[in-house]
This record gives structure tokens, C-alpha cells and sequence, in this order.
């Protein structure tokens, strides 16, 4: 694929990622407050987050591969209508137990766009641009989460939660007629050129250096969902309104969005283990941090620094992840979705293990105390796990190790 239709697929790309996750960020940040209503505990309330990411894990690794078979584009096209569908669905639901069978549904949906997105990403991306393509995909993926909250929260307040139900449908359809219309894949032979299938996916989670990456994207997303989950519950404990929760969550997104592009640039100049690990620790003592703020601007100024730190580390662990899934021969839909499965799995432990620490000690901000550990927790298994990979895979433990212009 030419530069400019490189760069022209994935600007499409990541605006129908950017529309989607608009969609998204209108309501989840809000399920905690609507769950609270119908009378969910802390542990429920972790399981309608969790929920999500169960069915998305189970799912995900197969839907991959099939994507290596048949194409990228009816996945994302299917899964974004799905998930506008399931949206409408929240509606009706009259109880906590209601809202964890729709988000059961709804990961089944979502395994069909993220991660299936990432691989197209993958296939149109040249050799040694992992960090830069991933780090502006990125952008458009934060940035519409990072918007959606605070339009989730201005019509929460003056229209009501389902509103928000309705618009998250309708961009949702908008997405998947954007990707029907625009955006255009490589040919099969590009697509289906790695392995893929159960023996290829058990090979891959076998090799020391991609289950070190797994393993800190497990981590990772249990800490940011702890954020995500919890984090209204303790700013509205601070005495804030669902604006000022929207405000936390889009500073701490749009400052991790604004970091994609230089973090991805990065990760293609320098080593990309000490990015990774190096973000993901200090991300997580700002997690740790956040429940001792007292008002919007130290908890506004707190989610900031987290989202700085996350920013930095996403893009090069996400190009660590492709580059050895590719020294691997594995297929990108194989790779993604085993990257995406361990972000499933760690959003699913994640607000479940959160809520389980609220009902122990009865402190909403020991949520987020635990996601901060398991953050750090994440990069120091990420950094000693990888630095001792002995497979021999020079090319990307050199890219990932030491500077790029320092290789022969």
C-alpha cells in the first residue's frame, strides 16, 4: 500500500474509531450511578463492567482469526450495528441482573471491532512504524472516549441517562456506515498472511516475550477499569456532580489522547520496554494518588497525570505486541485478539476484585488503590518477564530494547 493511501486508510480508520468510541464514552462512565439506582453492591457493580469483557475474551481470539480468513471489514461493520442495537436494550433493563446480561451481549459485539480494527491497522502499517500508526489510532480511539463523558454527562443532567441510549445508538450506525462506505482493506494474500488457528494462538501465548506484553496489558486494564469504574463513586463521594465526574474522566483522556502521537513517534526511536514499563509503573502510583484528592481541581489534576502516563506506554506496548506477533508469523487478526483477550481479561478481574475491596473496607477509593497496585504490579512483570526472553527474536527484541538507530 502507497504513503498516501497508508495514511488515508488509517485517518478513515480512526475516524470511525473516533465516532464509536464517542458512543461508548457517552454511558459507561455512567453505568455506576444508573447501577447504583437499581440496587446494585459493589461486587454487581463490578460484574455489569466485567460482564462485558467475559464474553469479549471467550469470543475475541476466534472472531480474530476468522477475520484473517474473511476480511476485516464485515466484523467491524456487524459489530458496531450490534452494539448500536444492544445500546437500546439498557432501556428496558429493570434490574443489576438485566444490565450484566446486556453487556454480555454487548462484548460479543465489541470483539468485532477493536481488535479487528487494530489488525487493519497492522496489515496498511510498513515495517517500523508500528509506534507512530498505533500511537495516532490511538488518538481518535482516547479522543472519542475522552469527548463522550462529558456530553454523556451534559445530557445525563438535562435529558436523562436514556438519552444518552439513543445517541450512543445512533453513532454507533453512523460508525458502521462509515466503515461500509470508506474504508477499504488489503488484499487477501496481505490479510491471511500469518498463522492462524488454536495451535498458532496456544504457540503464541507460549512465547515468553508476547506473554510478558499480555501479562502488562492484563494488568494495565484492571487498573484503568478500576478508574473507570470507581472513580465516579469517589468524586461524587468529594461532593461532585455527573459534570464534574465527566471532567475527570475526558482531562484524564484528552491528556493521554495529546500524548499518542509524540508517545507513538517515540516508540519507533527509542527502546520500547522502558516506555512501556516505565509509563505503566508511574501510571499506577497516580492511581494509587487519586483517592486523597479533596475537590475537582486535585482530582481533575491527578486523573491528568495517570492519563500522561498511560499515554506514554500504550503505543509502545502496542507496538511491541504486533512487531512480535509479526516476527512470529502469526496472523494480525490472531495477534490483536490475543492482545485484546488480555484486555478482557483484566477488565473483567479488574472492577469485580475493586468492588469485592468497596464492600470489604467500605471505602469506594480502595478500588482504585488495588487497580494502582496491579498497574505497577503489571510493569515490573513486563520488564523482568521480557528483558529475559531467550527465543531468539533479535529484530524485536532489538527494536524494543535499544534504539532504533543504533541497529546495523
Amino acid at each position: 500500500m502507497t504513503q498516501p493511501s497508508y495514511r488515508s486508510a488509517l485517518y478513515i480508520l480512526g475516524l470511525t474509531t473516533f465516532v464509536a468510541m464517542t458512543g461508548v464514552g457517552i454511558i459507561v462512565p455512567f453505568l455506576p450511578l444508573y447501577a447504583r439506582d437499581l440496587g446494585a453492591n459493589g461486587v454487581m457493580l463490578g460484574l455489569i463492567f466485567s460482564s462485558f469483557s467475559l464474553s469479549r475474551a471467550f469470543v475475541v481470539p476466534w472472531l480474530g482469526g476468522l477475520s484473517d480468513r474473511f476480511g476485516r471489514r464485515p466484523f467491524i461493520i456487524a459489530g458496531m450495528a450490534g452494539y448500536g442495537v444492544t445500546s437500546l436494550l439498557f432501556m428496558w433493563a429493570a434490574s443489576s441482573e438485566a444490565l450484566v446480561l446486556t453487556r454480555l451481549l454487548q462484548g460479543v459485539f465489541a470483539a468485532m471491532v477493536l481488535p479487528i480494527a487494530m489488525a487493519l491497522v497492522a496489515d496498511i502499517t510498513p515495517a517500523g512504524m508500528e509506534g507512530r500508526s498505533f500511537g495516532a489510532f490511538n488518538m481518535f480511539f482516547l479522543m472519542g472516549f475522552g469527548v463522550g463523558p462529558v456530553i454523556g454527562g451534559a445530557v445525563y443532567e438535562y435529558a436523562g441517562l436514556n438519552a444518552n441510549f439513543l445517541l450512543m445508538f445512533f453513532l454507533s450506525v453512523a460508525a458502521a456506515l462509515t466503515v461500509l462506505f470508506f474504508v477499504k482493506e488489503p488484499s487477501a494474500e496481505l490479510r491471511s498472511g500469518g498463522k492462524r488457528g488454536l495451535r498458532e494462538m496456544l504457540h503464541l501465548t507460549r512465547d515468553r516475550g508476547f506473554m510478558a506484553i499480555m501479562v502488562a496489558r492484563m494488568g494495565a486494564a484492571a487498573g484503568m477499569s478500576c478508574f473507570i469504574s470507581f472513580m465516579p463513586l469517589v468524586a461524587t463521594g468529594h461532593g461532585l456532580g455527573t459534570l464534574g465526574v465527566g471532567l475527570c474522566l475526558t482531562a484524564n483522556v484528552l491528556v493521554s489522547t495529546a500524548m499518542q502521537r509524540p508517545a507513538g513517534s517515540l516508540a519507533d526511536r527509542l527502546p520500547r520496554l522502558p516506555l512501556a514499563a516505565g509509563g505503566l509503573g508511574m501510571a499506577g502510583i497516580m492511581k494509587i494518588l487519586i483517592p486523597w484528592g479533596s475537590d475537582l481541581t486535585s482530582l481533575m489534576l491527578l486523573s491528568m497525570a495517570e492519563g500522561i502516563f498511560s499515554g506514554l506506554a500504550l503505543p509502545a506496548l502496542t507496538a511491541m505486541a504486533v512487531s512480535r506477533g509479526k516476527d512470529l508469523g502469526s496472523g494480525m487478526g490472531l495477534t490483536t485478539g490475543a492482545f485484546t483477550m488480555a484486555l478482557s481479561v483484566g477488565v473483567f478481574f479488574g472492577p469485580v476484585s475493586g468492588g469485592w475491596a468497596v464492600d470489604l473496607s467500605g471505602i469506594s477509593g480502595a478500588a482504585l488503590w488495588l487497580g494502582g497496585g496491579a498497574t505497577v504490579a503489571s510493569a515490573l512483570l513486563l520488564w523482568l518477564l521480557y528483558s529475559s526472553s531467550q527465543n531468539g527474536h533479535h529484530g524485536t527484541k532489538a527494536k524494543d530494547l535499544v534504539p532504533v538507530d543504533r541497529l546495523p
